[in-house]
């Protein structure tokens, strides 16, 4: 009987696990069965902007597969960027830059990093992962409840039905439910004080040339202010200003985003939204960053969670991979994190597919 694996959560974790297991057991001609499962909608989960890949994540998706079918998505499949010019916001004085590649790293020489919009990525991971006819990935199906039997693990969502298998991955992210119900109960995620207020669109939105080629980090006291290409004729700009936000006023925001009934509605967030930008980057010498502030209004706030000290990382039949482990405030490897957590637990699952799962759960601890 095939060995059933779910796994809750359809983000780069979840996807990338599904897609490295089905390639790790179909080379060994293991009998398998993998099931996807997220409460998102299909068109919510690549919401959210651009998603930095560094090179290490490049040499992962190179080797699964997810690079070749990024590269056919043409004009969606992302920049490359070598490097992120840092600059001071104030007097657009140029810092160290932050370069990708050349690197001790292994993998560095191969493939540099890559801003690609995180729908596209999405759709490629998809697209890979459904070509193997022993994976399925269902949405809208939220957990409300997941516990585990002596051989096994058992899920029921909120839709009423239910699923079980021998062995679960909870890549359900920052606000796991695996984690908070089964593998650390009660260990909730923690608001980091960090947001980005964020905003996608054409290149064409502002008539001033930009003063980077393809990526650029702006510093000033408040924090950072992020522009960036993310296709590869640039015609697409993804803007974030990532800066202290109290947990009142996020608070505030997301309710008046859910009661977001009409236009009104979403108009006094998006000035809200906008007069924390102007306030606190819209000083700056560099023409294009004042244009970019002068004549947006429709920015979105993403709060930033985190996971402190995860206590426990598995059970018996379940094992926490990504955000729902260890999420942490911003950073450029944050998503090649995430991937090798799911690369290093396949290849460890697939050489020991006979054993206890508590026992490979136990070795890929000590290898993280």
């Amino acid at each position: 009987m095939p060995r059933h694996i779910i796994i809750v959560g359809a983000g780069v974790a979840g996807l990338t696990a599904s897609i490295a297991l089905s390639t790790e057991l179909k080379r060994r001609n293991e009998p398998y069965r993998i099931s996807v499962f997220e409460s998102r909608t299909k068109e919510a989960i690549g919401e959210g902007g651009a998603i930095s890949l560094t090179p290490l994540a490049l040499h992962y998706f190179n080797t699964l597969g997810v690079l070749a079918e990024l590269d056919s998505m043409g004009e969606m499949a992302g920049i490359e960027v070598d490097g992120i010019s840092v600059l001071s916001l104030h007097n657009g004085r140029s810092l160290q830059p932050l370069k990708f590649g050349g690197g001790n790293n292994g993998h560095s020489g191969k493939h540099k990093g890559r801003r690609v919009l995180r729908k596209a990525l999405f759709e490629a991971m998809l697209a890979l992962a459904l070509k193997d006819t022993q994976v399925s990935v269902e949405f809208e199906k939220r957990v409300v409840t997941v516990r585990e039997v002596p051989e096994a693990v058992i899920l029921t969502f909120e839709d009423g039905s239910s699923a079980n298998g021998s062995l679960l991955l909870g890549c359900d992210g920052v606000h796991s439910v695996v984690r908070s119900q089964l593998v650390d109960p009660g260990h909730l995620s923690d608001y980091s004080g960090v947001s980005f207020i964020q905003t996608l669109s054409k290149a064409d939105r502002v008539s001033f040339i930009p003063h980077f080629e393809r990526s650029a980090i702006h510093l000033n006291r408040h924090g950072s202010f992020l522009a960036t290409y993310c296709d590869k004729s640039r015609q697409s700009v993804f803007v974030a200003a990532v800066t202290h936000v109290n947990e009142f006023m996020v608070d505030r925001y997301r309710a008046r985003a859910l009661a977001m009934k009409n236009d009104e509605t979403l108009t006094a967030v998006q000035m809200a939204l906008r007069h924390q930008v102007r306030c606190r980057f819209g000083k700056s010498t560099l023409p294009w960053i004042q244009e970019w502030i002068d004549k947006t209004f429709d920015w979105a706030l993403y709060p930033v969670y985190q996971v402190k000290g995860c206590r426990k990382w598995y059970t018996s039949h379940t094992l926490l991979l990504g955000d729902a482990a260890h999420a942490m405030p911003p950073r450029e490897e944050s998503a090649a994190y995430a991937i090798e957590d799911s690369v290093l637990f396949s290849h460890i699952f697939a050489n020991g597919v006979d054993h206890p799962p508590i026992e490979l759960f136990q070795q890929y601890d000590n290898a993280r």
